[in-house]
């Protein structure tokens, strides 16, 4: 149709010749093309005027297009041009859209409609739409595009992320959130599902063990049976009715000892918050809900997914207190020789036995800032060790069998093994 002298109508005319589109599809094809024009606008202007164009032609009895090319064009094209078609060549039966099967007006609709019903009892103030890739709709829309080399066309996921979230935002009045939505709506264009997704909420505080045999989370023996009947998780977990959520994570700053208290002003500890349903809160609440006996955890304020690996890496300098047995007993001598070999020394240790089955065989060299020694008994000792982060205090004790080096069982020569471990402090910046 060269006697149109334009390349915009010749493209379309093609699309048509070769593919049954309807007016969005087809539309969509040209989206770079017509300013604040839908998809179906464009669609449906573009098969005006090819229907326009025809029409000339069969008016002035010119044969640029065969019988053939034009019920075929009118199959493919539908209203107006098959109306056309139909009146001056014959019969047309209308072909359904290659693309999406002239079903795409309505999945947009019966999406819509999931999405609110999903959105009811949803605390939020900004949503997002996301399609997933791959489907079968974008799969006939590549070989469309490819086959006609078409570079002025947009993804039908766009299409249908943007017409939804129109759609949802004029029933809700809530704006699209494009950088940390409350509301995440995932839909799939094959199987119309749409999974729902609210933002994680961040909680900042510190937790305290005031007893032992307390795990940080919870602990699974290999019966499935749990080692521990209690742990900072498990209180953590009760949040998840406050907020209606599928669940909680706890991430600290480190970790003790299960059989170790946790004192002090406390360890640094993010709880996150997952798919919560209610969004609005306040810290005093959260922190009623949190109250328990043993484990106290201490709500301060409101944080960002930014600051987690912040946490979880975090090396700050501790203070423990260790109370240590020694079978052959105690002189006040061996209480300086402890002091003066463990205080400014360089540890070297290996990963202890104890856990090895957990972590890798490695070397680590850890830093012992101040040991202090106090004799409690002919037996017990009280050692109180400012060291680096990371460092096995257990271990400093025992020596581990000579993996720990030096240790408090070397520098005595005599066997010494922890009673008690307390974190007395984790210093804060």
């Amino acid at each position: 149709m060269s006697h149109l002298n334009n390349e915009l109508l010749d493209k379309a005319l093609k699309a048509l010749s070769n593919y049954p589109l309807c007016d969005r599809c087809l539309g969509r094809l040209f989206a770079k093309y017509g300013l604040r024009l839908s998809n179906p606008e464009r669609g449906r202007a573009l098969k005006v005027l090819l229907a326009m164009s025809i029409h000339k032609g069969l008016g002035s009895g010119s044969d640029v297009l065969s019988k053939e090319d034009l019920v075929r064009i009118a199959e493919n094209g539908g209203s107006p041009i098959s109306d056309l078609v139909q009146h001056y060549v014959g019969p047309v039966n209308l072909r359904k859209c290659y693309i999406c099967g002239s079903k795409l007006d309505a999945l947009l609709s019966e999406l819509t409609v999931k999405c609110l019903n999903l959105l009811k009892g949803r605390e939020f103030k900004s949503l997002l739409i996301g399609v997933e890739k791959n489907s079968t709709y974008e799969e006939r829309e590549r070989e469309v595009v490819f086959t006609l080399s078409i570079d002025s066309w947009e993804s039908i996921r766009r299409e249908v992320k943007r017409e939804v979230g129109k759609r949802l935002q004029l029933i809700t009045g809530v704006e699209p959130g494009f950088k940390e939505p409350d509301v995440l709506l995932v839909l799939n264009l094959d199987t119309k599902e749409v999974r729902v997704r609210s933002s994680q909420i961040f909680l900042k505080g510190y937790y305290l063990k005031l007893g032992r045999n307390i795990s940080q989370r919870w602990w699974y023996s290999k019966n499935g049976g749990l080692r521990y009947k209690a742990s900072v998780e498990g209180v953590a977990e009760k949040l998840a009715s406050v907020f209606s959520s599928d669940g909680i994570l706890i991430h600290a700053a480190g970790r003790e000892d299960s059989d170790a208290r946790m004192l002090g002003s406390g360890r640094p500890l993010i709880i996150e918050v997952i798919n919560p349903r209610k969004k609005s809160f306040e810290l005093e609440r959260v922190n009623e809900v949190l109250r328990d006996d043993w484990v106290k955890i201490k709500i301060l304020t409101t944080t960002s997914s930014g600051e987690l690996e912040e946490v979880k890496k975090a090396r700050k300098p501790k203070v423990y207190r260790v109370v240590a047995y020694v079978p052959e007993g105690l002189e006040e001598e061996d209480l300086k020789r402890v002091e003066n070999g463990l205080s400014n020394a360089v540890i070297f240790q290996r990963t202890p036995k104890r856990i090895l089955k957990r972590k890798k065989d490695v070397l680590r060299k850890r830093a012992v800032h101040k040991l202090i020694a106090r004799m409690l008994s002919k037996n017990l000792m009280e050692l109180i060790v400012v060291c680096e982060s990371g460092l096995y205090v257990k271990e400093v004790v025992t020596g581990d069998e000579g993996r720990t080096n030096p240790s408090v069982s070397s520098l005595l020569g005599k066997e010494s093994l922890p009673v008690f471990l307390d974190v007395l402090e984790y210093v804060k910046d």
